[in-house]
């Protein structure tokens, strides 16, 4: 991972975990509140900036971001961090895919390579638009048809 400009949290990282920890929280019924959600994904952010900067291997970033994520939600929302750990990586799961998808494919249609990303912060805001907005449908869709993985509400979390 290479290390990412303040304005690519704002855009990138912060839109991104917003839509991991509902989409996440959504499929298993687990009621999280956007104030919540907002004020852990602007924490995550910072972290995540300054994260990207430290000499650590790659994925472990994004290890770390997951389980400081979980730790974070579950404080904020009381949910058991079982229960948040299970919503937080099957929302990274999906943006994830989403975006493993959606980035190759814009990187071929606009004739860029992976490395481009890092020397132009706008191409890689960009790049990842789609990807927010694919997952933010996915959320809106999930939760409009009411689609639930497994219901982890009536296993005891206290909202």
């Amino acid at each position: 991972m290479f290390p990412i400009p303040w304005f690519a949290v704002l855009f990138i990282s912060i839109p991104e975990t917003v839509l991991i920890i509902q989409l996440g929280f959504v499929l298993f019924n687990l009621r999280i509140e956007w104030r919540e959600t907002i004020l852990a994904s602007v924490f995550m952010g910072i972290v995540a900036y300054i994260l990207l900067r430290l000499p650590i291997i790659p994925g472990a970033h994004t290890l770390m971001l997951i389980f400081i994520t979980t730790l974070i939600i579950s404080w904020l929302s009381k949910v058991k961090v079982w229960y948040s750990l299970i919503a937080v990586l099957c929302g990274a799961m999906i943006v994830g895919v989403i975006e493993n998808v959606i980035v190759p494919l814009a990187l071929i249609l606009m004739s860029k390579t992976i490395s481009d990303l890092s020397t132009h912060p706008w191409l890689n805001i960009g790049v990842s638009l789609p990807t927010t907005l694919l997952a933010a449908l996915l959320f809106f869709l999930v939760r409009r048809f009411r689609l639930v993985l497994y219901d982890l509400n009536m296993k005891g979390s206290p909202k």
